[in-house]
């Protein structure tokens, strides 16, 4: 239950202080860890859920107002007392009432007019508010020359002939006789207009001639606020203060605007303000800020510190990226969708996820404010590969050149690459695998054994010792036979001559080890060729970012998450 209360020229509300999570460094988290303790399990739940509510009612207001300005005043009024729905705050009631005043929705600018003055009887300008309501309310009340209302009807219900706005008399009947509702048995009406609401001249119910042309004289115009103005939005101011029962004091120059506790809200015109927060236990810290309209402020002061908080928010596609803010090798403070308090001022942020291009931003956040920072990642140009075996050592080459052993991971240019995978006593692995950029392509590989040789060694080895036999028994031989021929010749060689019979011995002996030298090298040639066993082979997985990245969007009550595994 929001509990409300008037302070000096401005409202303040009551309502469960929130826990920031970052002041900077680790005096923050110190804070963070110290402010848990002390208000226990549910305040962390109390603070979340009007975090929620506050942004919900900002991002509704910043919807408005982008309406306003493209002159949506429909669209903006339903904006804005969509983020009254969300923080019944009365700067909402007032920007919808102008809204609605700028679409000429008298009655409902009135209503919310009065409920604004309502919620906020002692406001800067509650005087100027009633004058401007009595102004529309005369308009509402006295809006033709003659004194009727906007029905047609004279202050006493009945329009000037003494009918009512039907048509009938007081005592129920026509002043023609006609039937009850005023038409004739045809359906035509006593001033001639037909069943389809067109006038005997032809004129259309939308005050057009039968031409089109635009409105006939005479015709009916469109009630229009020409004397409506274009007036200042309201901003709502949030002061949030740790510890939280710190006393908020609002100055315009000389003026006391507003004053209360922490929480402590208000809603403001544009202009200079100055804010000064004061407790016993601290330091009194002052600030001044600047006040836009149409604006949710948030600030959230740490005493301790002395510092005013701003909010920081981070949200990139795809999600799960780490932000580091300042300081980069203290770490990462958050994953996107990032949110969280900042101390006011300048600050370098890097947003990294792995696979994607580092983006770096420098952040100014004033006091109060609410920073985003949307961000598209580009994936980087290069990619990995993972390759796992059977045979753990075995060689990995991309394109030709060594680059590891299995078990391999691995980054390089993407596109198509020749991968091999090999090892002593396997048969090699080799495909092309075409690398993604920012992902990573697994491998699995299973090497198979290669046939062995030795067999067709030993029978080429074999063959070429036999071919040496034969080719020393052909010589053996040869000079046998020249031997011979030369005794011939000169009549010395006798018929009986052992010569004769061991050269033909030794001739045979060369021709039958050339043809068993032939058959070896056959064989061998077979043992060589031959490959019984089945190739080694190779699975290429599809692409995969390289982390798993669960995400969380308390904000927009969204989350999910990216799964990638390894085998």
């Amino acid at each position: 239950m929001v509990d409300t209360s008037s302070h000096g020229g401005g409202r303040t509300r009551r309502a469960p202080g929130r826990a920031a999570t970052r002041s900077g460094g680790a005096a923050a988290l110190a804070w963070a860890i110290g402010l848990g303790l002390l208000v226990g399990a549910a305040a962390p739940v109390a603070a979340q859920s009007e975090r929620e509510l506050l942004q919900r009612a900002r991002e509704a207001m910043e919807r408005g107002q982008e309406a306003y300005l493209a002159q949506s005043y429909a669209e903006a009024a339903a904006s804005f007392m969509a983020a009254y729905e969300a923080k019944p705050f009365s700067a909402f009631l007032y920007n919808a009432g102008i809204a609605y005043e700028r679409n000429g929705d008298v009655e409902r600018a009135i209503e919310l007019y009065a409920r604004y003055l309502d919620e906020e009887p002692d406001a800067a300008d509650s005087e100027e508010v009633r004058e401007r309501l009595a102004r529309l309310r005369e308009l509402v009340g006295d809006d033709t020359p003659d004194g009727t209302a906007p029905d047609g009807t004279t202050p006493d219900g009945t329009t000037p002939d003494g009918t009512t706005p039907d048509g009938t008399a007081p005592d129920g009947t026509t002043p023609d006789g006609t039937t009850p509702d005023g038409t004739a048995p045809d359906g035509t009406a006593p001033d001639g207009t037909a069943p389809d609401g067109t006038a005997p001249d032809g004129t259309a119910p939308d005050g057009t001639t039968p031409s089109g042309t635009g409105p006939a004289i005479g015709a009916t115009p469109q009630r229009t606020l020409v004397d409506a103005p274009e007036r200042q939005m309201k901003s709502l101011l949030s002061v949030e203060t740790v510890p939280g029962d710190a006393r908020v004091t609002l100055r315009q120059g000389d003026r006391t605007v507003a004053t209360g506790p922490s929480p402590f809200a208000a809603t403001l015109d544009e202009g200079e303000y100055e804010i000064s927060v004061e407790h016993p236990d601290y330091r009194t810290v002052s600030r001044s800020m600047r006040i836009r309209p149409g604006k949710v402020y948030v600030a959230i002061l740490e005493m301790s510190q002395g510092e005013f908080l701003g909010y920081l928010r981070v949200v990139t596609d795809p999600p799960g990226a780490d932000v580091y803010i300042d300081d980069r090798e203290a770490g990462a403070v958050g994953q996107t969708p990032f949110q969280n308090p900042v101390t006011t001022g300048e600050h370098h942020v890097w947003i990294e996820r792995p696979g994607y291009e580092t983006e770096e931003r420098d952040v100014e956040v004033a006091i109060g404010e609410d920073v985003t920072q949307q961000l598209q990642l580009t994936r980087v140009t290069y990619g990995r590969i993972r390759i796992v075996g059977n045979v753990p050592g075995a060689i990995v080459l991309v394109d030709g050149q060594e680059v590891g052993e299995v078990p391999y991971e691995g980054q390089h240019e993407a596109g198509p690459h020749r991968i091999t995978v090999r090892h002593d006593g396997m048969k090699d692995w080799e495909e092309l695998v075409d690398i993604q950029r920012g992902q990573l392509t697994p491998i699995r590989v299973r090497l198979r054994p290669a046939v062995s040789r030795s067999g067709a060694w030993a029978t080429a080895s074999l063959g070429v010792i036999v071919l040496g036999g034969g080719i020393a028994l052909g010589l053996l031989g040869d000079g046998l036979e020249t031997d011979l021929a030369n005794d011939r010749d000169a009549g010395r060689l006798a018929d009986d001559d052992p010569r004769i019979l061991r050269g033909k011995i030794f001739n045979g002996a060369a021709n039958a080890a050339f043809g068993v030298a032939g058959l070896l090298g056959l064989l061998s040639l077979y043992y060589f060729v031959r490959d019984p066993l089945p190739d080694s082979e190779g699975t290429v997985l599809e692409p995969r970012d390289w982390t798993f990245v669960p995400h969380i969007d308390p904000v927009h009550r969204a989350g999910g998450a990216q799964l990638n595994w390894s085998f």
